[in-house]
């Protein structure tokens, strides 16, 4: 069988035999990847390089050790102390880190199509400074208890209330049009952005997946609503069924209350195994009403309770307090906790010590890029800075670390595959690097310029240019520079995938070309409207629905009307509409598109 190993002074070849060990401390060329079965029928992003082990500190599942990491395949095949795995497997190449070796971090909760998108897009447009009510009231958004002062300025009081911000609406507007999403889309949304193969949903799946995973994070739980062949590979896209699993048993809500119908259905689904993790949004705010929701969804169902057990992971919790973690806890419901998203819109978060005093189980995610982190590491860090800040310290790196593995990986009912470092695990694995005295301190402070090497499914994706040729054969992975770092960065594959041969670049470019065409759509003459437009809103040419034959509309159109098709099917799938209509001003433009990484 031919294998990798570690021949020669720092050169990686394919051989028959010939081991030796190697510093990984050197420069490398930039391989390739392609797409490859691994054992068990697990399909992962990228070949992998065979067998192959990694040396460092492992951060194992009771705890940290000098020691190795084998990888088989897409499985882990040995975690031992010292040299233990290289004994027992002397065929297998061996690579010396000198760093920090990881589970891939676990992304439960993150809005990956607004990924493009970070704090230069939206942000809540409320005051800075608030020391009265009346301060707040100074914002249109902030009427009928919208607002409420905090020690970080007026924010709002529940999940309700931002989402009427005009700002908000036209960043919302620009990801609609650009996924080509079924729910809506603004009424200048060009044609030739309609379809799989011409929307920009694949490129933002994908870039949002880049913002993990060069971040060390393996998996995500990135809320894209309608899958798509092309989220296959890169980190794991888990609630689609390109997830490398094989099944797709986690089912989400990002709308609180979900359709009583919906609710029953996922109760239904829990109870003949087909969903193993259900993750609601449920308490996101601070008021009353936020508050409310969690009595409501218990009674939200036909049988009152049957979303209280052990498959369900809250979203946020922000207004609960020590009842609701108790009936949590009793339930086994574990929580999923944001805690910059929820300090940039509410002005506090969760109360995990009292969440944690119930032992409820805690996962850690970044919720999105807008007023959240940039990716996990930067949530990490958050995190670590208001457990000091506010809680006296309780929350140790070792806690943190355990939030984004294996407390993350137990919320998505996949604590028996991923989260740990155990044999007969996925190889999703992550090497940093950093101070190997204090590992979880080195995770914790890390940044994508410290992450060394990211595996998902044993195949290389990321990291630094010495472990390039672990990547394998296939088309050639893009060569970046991140906070002056340079790093290997597998994006295209041969998998023959939608969009699958991309580059980095050529996802980039995609973005950057479809945000400059949005920005470019003009404003009409209010006179193309009929002479007025309502205050906040300008008059735009309707190009979001084709053209239509006259004959195919109900009734002839009047003046300054035109038959469009409004839907592919249905009673009435032609409609005469007016050719321009008044929408919302496009009060800014939203290109260019955010970077991967912020450096500051």
């Amino acid at each position: 069988m031919i294998r990798f190993f570690i021949c020669g002074v720092g050169l990686l070849v394919l051989a028959y035999g010939c081991v030796a060990e190697r510093d990984v401390d050197g420069s490398g060329g930039v391989g390739g990847a392609t797409q490859s079965s691994g054992a068990s029928g697990v399909t992962t992003g990228g070949t992998t390089a065979g067998l192959f082990i990694l040396r460092g500190k492992v951060v194992g599942p009771d705890g940290t050790f000098d020691g190795e990491v084998l990888v088989d395949g897409a499985l882990i095949g040995c975690v031992a102390q010292g040299d233990a795995c290289s004994k027992a497997n002397p065929d297998a190449g061996l690579l010396v880190t000198n760093g920090v070796i990881a589970p891939g971090l676990i992304d439960t909760h993150n809005h990956i199509l607004f990924d493009i998108f970070d704090n230069d897009d939206w942000s809540p447009t409320l005051p800075t400074t608030c020391s009265t009510a009346t301060d707040c009231a100074a914002s249109s958004y902030c009427k009928s208890g919208a607002c409420a002062c905090t020690p970080f300025g007026c924010k709002y009081t529940d999940h309700d209330r931002w989402p009427k911000e005009a700002e908000y609406g036209l960043m919302l507007d620009y990801k609609q049009c650009l996924e080509d999403a079924s729910q809506g889309k603004p009424l200048w949304c060009p044609l030739s952005l309609d379809g799989t193969t011409n929307s920009k949903k694949c490129e933002m799946n994908k870039w949002g997946s880049m913002k993990g995973l060069v971040a060390g994070t393996t998996s995500i739980v990135g809320l894209p609503g309608q899958s798509s062949a092309c989220f296959y590979g890169l980190a794991r896209s888990i609630d689609v069924e390109q997830n490398g699993l094989e099944h797709d048993r986690v089912q989400t809500s990002a709308i609180f209350p979900p359709a009583k119908t919906s609710a029953d259905g996922v109760c239904n689904n829990v109870a003949s195994g087909d969903t193993e993790a259900y993750l609601i949004h449920v308490g996101e705010g601070v008021n009353q009403t936020a508050l409310g929701e969690f009595d409501k969804l218990y009674n939200l169902t036909s049988t009152p309770g049957c979303l209280f057990g052990s498959a369900t992971a809250i979203t946020h919790g922000t207004a609960f307090g020590p009842p609701e973690f108790e009936k949590m806890a009793a339930a086994g419901m574990k929580l999923i906790w944001s805690p910059a998203s929820n300090v940039s819109l509410y002005g506090a978060t969760t109360d995990i010590p009292a969440a944690r005093a119930a032992g409820v189980t805690v996962a850690l995610a970044p919720d999105w890029s807008m007023g959240g982190s940039q990716n996990l590491l930067d949530e990490l860090r958050f995190a670590r800075d208001w457990s000091e800040k506010h809680w006296s310290g309780v929350l140790s790196d070792e806690e943190l670390v355990t939030m984004v593995t294996k407390n993350a990986a137990s919320a998505l009912g996949l604590g028996d595959v991923m989260g740990r470092l155990e044999p007969g695990f996925l190889a999703d694995l992550v090497v940093f690097g950093g101070d190997a005295a204090d590992p979880y301190g080195t995770i914790v402070d890390a940044t994508p310029a410290t992450v060394r090497l990211v595996l998902v499914g044993g195949a290389a994706l990321y990291g630094d240019p010495e472990f390039a040729a672990l990547a394998s054969k296939g088309p050639a992975c893009d060569s970046t520079a991140l906070c002056g770092a340079t790093k290997f960065l597998c994006v295209a594959d041969d998998s023959g995938h939608p969009k699958a041969e991309q580059t980095l670049t050529e996802v980039k470019e995609a973005l950057e070309s479809a945000l400059s065409m949005l920005d470019g759509i003009d404003e009409l003459p209010v006179a193309s409207c009929g002479g007025s437009c309502p205050k906040g809103q300008a008059c735009f040419e309707r190009t979001v629905n084709p053209f239509a034959d006259a004959s195919k509309c109900p009734a002839p159109c009047a003046a300054g009307e035109a038959c469009f098709q409004v839907a592919q099917s249905g009673s009435t799938p032609y409609k005469c509409l007016p050719k321009n209509a008044c929408a919302p001003v496009k009060a800014r433009t939203l290109a260019p598109l955010t970077p991967l990484v912020r450096c500051n």
